[in-house]
Parts: C-alpha cells; sequence; structure tokens
C-alpha cells in the first residue's frame, strides 16, 4: 500500500522532532520523573490512536505504561517497546539530541526511543490509511520503565499480555547492520559469596581459610564451562575480596554471568554451577550461591520464522531486502517469546547502545516504520502465515 509509505514519508520531520524531545530527557531507570514525563508523551499519542491507556504505578521507576485497543478481529498483536535508558540524571544536558552526517546521536536514541517513534508513526499511518484494517487489530502496548535491569516488575505485565498474544513486536533496535533479532540467547546472573577465616598472613597463615583462593579455583572451574562451539558463555566478570594484603581473606564475592542457546543448555548449566558451588576448593570454607537465569532463551520457531518471513515480504515492497541475525543479548522478547511467536530489532538501525557513542541511522528511522505498517497492513494474510 503504497499511501502508508507515503504518509510515513512525509512526516519525517514530525518523527524527528518528537525524538528530539524524547532523547533530550532524562529517563535513567532510576530517573522516576523524567521516564514518568517520557510516559505522559506516549500514553497522550497512544489515546491519540484510540488506545485506552492505563499505568502499573511504581515507586522507584517510573510508571509502566500499558495501551489496549480492541478490534472486530479475532487476532491479537503485542508492541514492546522500553522507556528507561542506562544513563545518569543530567547526560542529556550534556550530550543533548543532534543530527551529523546521517546519523542522530543522544542518550537513548537508538536504545529505544528511535523504535517507540517509529512503531507510533506506523500505528498513525495504518489508522487513517488503511482504516479497515486498523479496526480489525487487537493491539496491546507496553511500554516500560525497567527494561535496562532486566524488567523485575514489567516481566509480569508483559508474560500476561504475551499468553493472550497472536504475534509479539519488539522495538529494539536494529544491529548495527540493520538485521532484525530473530534469536537471542537466554541470559542469567549468579553471585556467589565465600566465607572463610581470616588469620595473620605471616605469622599464622596456616590457621586461615582463604575465601579468596576458593574463589580463584571457582572461577577458574566456571569459565571451563564455556563452550563456543555451542554458544554457552560463562564470564567471571565481577569479583571483591578481602581487607589487606597482610590478612588472610575472610570473604570473596563474585558476580557471573551466563548465555545460553536454549533451555537445555540453561538446565544443564545451572546444574553445572551449582555443583562447582558445592565443592569446597579450600577447606573450611562455605559457599552461597544465588540467582539463575533471567531471561528464558528467544528460540527462533517455525512460527516465529513465518513472523520474519512476513516483514522480510513487506520490506521488498518498498524495495529492502532484510536480514535476520541470532544474538547473545536479552530483551523483553525473550520473555515474550516463551508465550507467542516473537521478532524482536523492529526500530531502526543502531549502534553503540549503553555509550556516549549511541546513534541511529537516520533514514532508518522512517523505513522500519513504513515495514512495519506494510506488515500489518497485510494482517489477514500474516495470520495465515504464522498460525
Amino acid at each position: 500500500m503504497d499511501e502508508l509509505a507515503t504518509y510515513i514519508a512525509a512526516r519525517e520531520k514530525d518523527m524527528l522532532k518528537l525524538l528530539e524531545h524524547l532523547v533530550n530527557t532524562d529517563c535513567g531507570t532510576y530517573v522516576k520523573a523524567g521516564v514518568d514525563r517520557v510516559g505522559d508523551i506516549l500514553a497522550e499519542r497512544l489515546e491519540s490512536l484510540e488506545f485506552k491507556v492505563e499505568r502499573s504505578r511504581q515507586k522507584q521507576y517510573g510508571d509502566h505504561v500499558i495501551g489496549h485497543k480492541p478490534g472486530t478481529g479475532m487476532h491479537r498483536i503485542l508492541f514492546i517497546g522500553h522507556m528507561d535508558t542506562v544513563f545518569a540524571e543530567g547526560t542529556a544536558k550534556k550530550r543533548p539530541f543532534r543530527m551529523e552526517g546521517g546519523r542522530a546521536y543522544g542518550p537513548g536514541v537508538s536504545d529505544m526511543k528511535g523504535g517507540i517513534v517509529a512503531l507510533l508513526y506506523a500505528l498513525e499511518a495504518l489508522k487513517e490509511e488503511a482504516a479497515q484494517v486498523y479496526n480489525r487489530i487487537v493491539m496491546d502496548v507496553v511500554f516500560n520503565s525497567d527494561e535496562e535491569i532486566l524488567s523485575p516488575t514489567s516481566r509480569p505485565i508483559i508474560e500476561a499480555l504475551a499468553r493472550k498474544a497472536h504475534t509479539v513486536c519488539v522495538f529494539e533496535p536494529a544491529r548495527p547492520g540493520g538485521e532484525y533479532v530473530i534469536q537471542r540467547k537466554g541470559v542469567g546472573k549468579y553471585t556467589m559469596t565465600i566465607s572463610g577465616r581470616a588469620a595473620h598472613a605471616g605469622a599464622q597463615p596456616e590457621q586461615g581459610r582463604s575465601a579468596i583462593e576458593a574463589l580463584a579455583r571457582k572461577t577458574v572451574a566456571l569459565h571451563a564451562l564455556t563452550d563456543l562451539a555451542e554458544g554457552t558463555t560463562v564470564n567471571v566478570g565481577l569479583i571483591r575480596g578481602g581487607e589487606r594484603s597482610n590478612v588472610v581473606a575472610e570473604s570473596a564475592y563474585a558476580e557471573i554471568d551466563v548465555r545460553v542457546p536454549d533451555a537445555a543448555a540453561a538446565a544443564r548449566l545451572d546444574e553445572q554451577i551449582h555443583r562447582i558451588a558445592g565443592i569446597p576448593h579450600v577447606p573450611d570454607t562455605t559457599c552461597r550461591l544465588t540467582g539463575g537465569v533471567l531471561f528464558p532463551p528467544m528460540q527462533q520457531t517455525p512460527q516465529m520464522k513465518r513472523l520474519f518471513e512476513a516483514v522480510q515480504d513487506a520490506g521488498r515492497s518498498i524495495g529492502i531486502e532484510l536480514r535476520g541475525i541470532a544474538t547473545g543479548g536479552g530483551s523483553d522478547g525473550n520473555h515474550a517469546a516463551q508465550f507467542a511467536p516473537t521478532l524482536d530489532g523492529m526500530g531502526p538501525q543502531g549502534s553503540g547502545a549503553h555509550s556516549d557513542r549511541e546513534q541511529m541511522v537516520i533514514s532508518t528511522l522512517t523505513e522500519r516504520s513504513k515495514v512495519t505498517a506494510l506488515f500489518l497492513s497485510k494482517w489477514p494474510e500474516v495470520v495465515g502465515k504464522i498460525v
């Protein structure tokens, strides 16, 4: 439908203006007031698109914005985007939105303000230019406020809506090469706390039980679990221990990141980590292990494959050949994919997330919005391919 692409192309300046407004609003996960300001802007947009908007009130984080639009059809689609960034308050003032050389820069410009803007204008185009289809689709939207800290309060909301959905679209940025995300590894975090016995390192070392030595031996054993061919990785990324060099360390602590390709690998790795934690590498020391897999793997299913093929068809209709990629990073798509076919990376092409180099390819803001609108316009055909 050429009118959808034309509608979005004509509104590029408006899209960039909204993006600038969002990027220039500090909304790190713990900047509640800023996240709520972003939430107010997005709630108003959703209401203009005929969504009934509710807020899940939060004390520590911003309020989650949840929209629902009824439809005359039976099939339901869930859209997900997060409002929070990793940046501290004041970052937007130091590094405000700017455009240079065909790229836009600023905190959260691609992760994931750009994706939210692309979604909103895709829905607007569909409402104005393909009202019959728009009115048919039952839609839910979640704009959550805590994704950057693994969605502790929004995960139940996302999972509950994903259980009802036939399709889920997540507007994290497309990869640096422009790829959509068709598969994600599971992500886990564990902590180990080792308790030993302090002693004078020179006068009575034999009376000590070094927690650092125990942790060091466990670290070597944990890293040996990495299997690059399988796609499993274990990384002890943070350690603390001891008080001073002339004291046998009484305590030590580690944080461990794990990535797994599938549920079977997650279960196997969890068992191995617990086994290592239980080994007394240094006599009379103890180990307390906490944590587990927090983001289950987003594994590609035949239904997800057909979903991406439908999006590729939408891209071809405007002369774009879209590619998919598997990635080791987690997102809310991992949670949603446990219940419904899910496609991630539907936002504009970006790179440098979580850094002062974060950027978005400007031309892909309208491009990915067009693809989403065209994909949705073929909804009856899409449903036939996916279900």
